[in-house]
């Protein structure tokens, strides 16, 4: 792990609340500013701006003889009435009259959340009404009609500030801290995948850094532990089949030997002894022969890889396979599609594959049923799938059966079987780059096997 300038997480989230509090005062203190530069430029009037300017016209109107004649401001709107509170002229809509006139009558304002403001001022044979706005206001007619108040305005852009602040601060120190965190996801991510061969990275966070370390330290003994008991458990596969092959010799020896007595005169008890002693060799040679299968699966088949024509190559497992129906009495189904020509693959270890496949239907098809093998070439795989008329896989059997020394159906099986076929199918399948598939045909309502690997 590298060495960089470490910060702690808290000296982080300390920076991430400085920054979020002067963010959030600038987004306040920005839209005063601008207001205010608004006001002195002469675009907005000050909030008490229309008050003054009332109490100083409200004179001019009183003694003015035409009321027409006198420049009232833009934001100021009024009603004439007579003494009997008769409406002679106004420029208010229909519910600011009213909201006036009951103004003039009674001097309270109807409501009083509003900003809106009255100021009567007697006149001659006549009174008028002014009505304007405690508050700031558009010195342009257009911006005062299309426009949010200056307040509002001033209101919604503190929002809209605050909100933008809030999710830029959020997003980049997310992003930062995931940055910090990648090199924590992809120690985990590799030792998840068995892939101790990599370079623990670093963090600028101690906090991070302190879990990488540990993360680094233990993947180190985690790898020198493996490699230790690889290294045995090579050991141990390599004894077992230098054993495995050592044994074949005087089991050989013993073979010949009965072959020869075999061939004397012996009365019937000298014969039984002879044919158990047969048997047992029997027993023993299968044993061997699976002690080498699972060292062959666990390290791994050397795959002889060549061109095989497929129409001849099935034409040869047809004829394997028929005289394996024909002693159980099932009749065989072989289908070949129409993709002819050649595929890549171990002749003798997907031959094995095969035939075990077949095998094992055989052990579970009914007297007089049927097995279906089918050949095909699609979507750049070869396919061939083994289908029979049993009962099918149990659940159980769907999920662990390449499982190694899985025996589904007890019962069916004998003291020879070691639950290896399906594991050993799926191991040199694997190794061709391939897929094993394993479900129930809705069909037959058998089990169906098919094997799946690049042409």
């Amino acid at each position: 792990m590298g060495k960089a300038k470490l910060i702690s997480l808290q000296k982080v989230f300390w920076r991430f609340l400085i920054i979020l509090i002067s963010g959030l005062f600038l987004s306040v203190a920005i839209p005063f500013q601008l207001l205010a530069l608004a006001s002195s430029a002469g675009y907005v009037t000050y909030a008490n701006n229309a008050e003054h300017s009332v109490q100083k016209i409200s004179p001019i109107i009183a003694a003015a003889p035409d009321i027409t004649k006198v420049v009232i401001p833009s934001y100021c709107e009024y009603l004439i009435l007579d003494t009997d509170y008769n409406i002679l002229y106004t420029n208010m809509d229909v519910t600011e009259q009213s909201n006036a006139l009951k103004f003039a009558k009674t001097g309270e304002n109807s409501d009083l959340t509003s900003r809106t403001q009255y100021q009567f001022i007697p006149r001659e044979e006549e009174y008028c009404v002014l009505k304007y706005y405690i508050g700031s206001q558009y010195k342009s007619n257009w911006m005062q009609k299309y426009l949010p108040a200056p307040e509002t305005l001033l209101l919604l852009l503190i929002g809209i500030n605050c909100i933008a602040v809030c999710v830029c601060l959020t997003l980049r120190y997310s992003q930062k801290l995931k940055v910090q965190l990648a090199p924590l996801t992809m120690a985990t991510e590799q030792i998840q995948h068995q892939n101790l061969d990599f370079e623990v990275g670093s963090s600028e966070i101690s906090e991070y850094n302190a879990v990488l370390y540990s993360i680094s330290k233990m993947k180190d003994s985690l790898k020198s532990s493996l490699e230790q008991q690889w290294k045995i458990e090579q050991l141990q596969r390599e004894q077992i089949a230098a054993f495995s092959h050592d044994l074949k010799t005087p089991l050989t020896v013993i073979q010949g030997n009965i072959d020869l007595i075999s061939e004397t005169k012996l009365d019937d008890e000298q014969q039984l002894y002879a044919k158990y002693i047969t048997e047992s060799l029997e027993q023993m040679q299968l044993y061997i022969r699976t002690l080498i299968d699972i060292s062959q699966t666990v390290m791994g088949y050397q795959l002889h890889l060549e061109d095989i024509d497929l129409i001849e190559y099935m034409k040869r497992i047809e004829s394997q396979a028929n005289l394996l129906c024909i002693t159980n009495g099932i009749c065989l189904h072989m289908e070949i599609g129409r993709s002819e020509g050649y595929f890549k693959a171990d002749k003798l270890l997907l031959e094995r594959v095969i035939m075990n496949v077949i095998h094992n239907a055989l052990d579970y098809s009914p007297q007089g049923g049927n097995l279906y093998v089918t050949a095909q070439k699609a979507d750049g795989f070869l396919k061939i799938s083994v289908t029979d008329e049993g009962d099918g896989f149990t659940s159980e059997t769907l999920h662990h059966a390449k499982e190694q020394f899985f025996m589904g159906n007890r019962s069916r099986n004998s003291n020879l079987h070691f639950g290896l076929g399906l594991y050993i199918t799926n191991t040199i399948v694997t190794q061709h780059n391939g897929q094993l598939i394993l479900e129930n045909s809705p069909e037959t309502k058998g089990g169906q096997v098919t094997i799946k690997i690049p042409y």
